[in-house]
């Protein structure tokens, strides 16, 4: 019989490993990342080969501290035995940051500051060592191919350590301009999004709460540091996607956004959305995703012209973001006024852009084609069956009527 507490513990090794890397990459430098990584994985390694055994530590993300900056000091000296290089003396330890001073903030600001490396590359960068997010989890969440991402990250660690092999760099005093704010807004709000509506097979209730959690709570700090409207439209976005969360899977099904039971919604968050909510100078794709939706939120039976409305945002969304995400929403929204033929042809003109049996793309298809050809709808929803590895979701198209039977 398994550990209970430590198969809790390891539902948090994501957390955990973004802390531990802003730890360490704040003492050691960015010349020493390739080291910080195998550090942390190492210490995970050997703290499910000793904690299965017992006793488990009182403070675990200590332990884990410990081990891994030992580990980076050990390879630190075996790299300067073999160069005959001068002793490393580490800076001023940094323990895992809480409360007000989160490390891990000051060191996505560091990473999205940096000229050298394309704005892609730092998102991909940052969740996979701030939050610890798989390839496939990444691939699913900005579109690349899996290879290309792994690619990414390696000339990423190589680009950062090249320029910063002779000089040091005090994360905690970086501060960020108006555009790095913006890449750290577009990868908190990456990592919502993946947490919000996860496909990772361990979420069995499609929501990952903790990794909501984290982009709610290091959006919260870049707001209180820099004050930007584009972050708190940002918390605004996220206080309305959070307050459905409890309505969003009942009695172990999953329940469309339309038939949710809306005196379940955490009315403190709507109401805190609304008061992030700020007019910007010129429309944004968050400030306008936001607003759709609120607008969502605040009528309980959409006519034709709330629809109409919503299309009409989505267009205006479509100047300011070349997204075919945006595009894929603007098709379903079509479809709910009859403009199915229009969208039809923009769903052939983003197909490319999309992967490969992409999940929402044939389901928005499959529901466009669901009366007039309904031998092809079923092909796309049996697609996304076959490639889905939640119950919960196949369970949903199942009984939802997605299939003609």
């Amino acid at each position: 019989m398994g550990n209970p507490l430590l198969e809790k513990e390891e539902l948090n090794y994501r957390a955990l490993y973004g802390k531990l890397f802003s730890a360490l990459l704040s003492q050691f430098g960015a010349a020493y990342v390739s080291e910080i990584e195998d550090a942390i994985q190492n210490s995970f390694l050997k703290s499910l080969k000793i904690w299965k055994q017992g006793p488990i530590p009182d403070n675990k993300e200590n332990w884990l501290f410990i081990v891994a900056r030992n580990d980076v000091l050990n390879q630190i000296k075996d790299r300067q035995k073999q160069s005959n290089a001068i002793a490393y003396k580490p800076a001023e330890e940094n323990q895992p940051a809480n409360g007000r001073n989160d490390l891990r903030l000051q060191t996505i600001i560091f990473i999205s500051s940096l000229d050298t490396i394309s704005t892609q590359a730092k998102v991909i960068s940052v969740l996979k060592n701030i939050f610890g997010l798989s390839i496939s989890e990444i691939h699913g969440s900005t579109l690349l191919n899996q290879e290309a991402i792994y690619k990414s990250i390696n000339r990423t660690k190589k680009n950062i350590q090249r320029e910063f092999s002779s000089k040091a760099v005090d994360i905690g005093s970086i501060s960020a301009n108006r555009d790095t704010v913006k890449i750290v807004e577009e990868i908190l709000y990456s990592v919502f999004n993946i947490g919000f509506d996860s496909f990772n097979e361990k979420t069995a209730n499609i929501v990952d709460e903790d990794l909501c959690l984290e982009a709610f709570s290091l959006a919260r700090f870049l707001f209180n540091q820099y004050q930007f409207d584009s972050t708190s439209n940002l918390l605004a976005l996220f206080s309305f996607h959070s307050a459905r969360i409890p309505a969003k899977i009942e009695n172990g099904k999953l329940v469309p956004f339309f038939q949710q039971d809306r005196n379940k919604w955490d009315k403190e968050l709507l109401q805190l959305g609304f008061s992030y909510l700020k007019k910007p100078d010129t429309a944004s794709r968050i400030y306008l995703e936001a607003i759709i939706v609120s607008k969502y939120m605040s009528i309980p039976n959409f006519t034709d012209n709330d629809w109409k409305d919503i299309v009409g945002l989505y267009e205006m969304m479509q100047h300011v973001s070349e997204s075919p995400i945006v595009k894929l929403n603007y098709c379903f929204c079509l479809g709910k006024i009859g403009e199915t033929e229009q969208a039809l042809r923009i769903l052939s003109e983003i197909e490319k852009e999309l992967p490969n049996e992409h999940t929402y793309f044939n389901l928005v298809k499959a529901k466009l084609l669901k009366e007039t050809n309904p031998e092809e709808s079923d092909k796309l929803v049996s697609s996304v069956m076959n490639n889905l590895g939640q119950k919960i979701r196949r369970e949903y198209l199942l009984e939802n009527g997605w299939i003609h039977f």
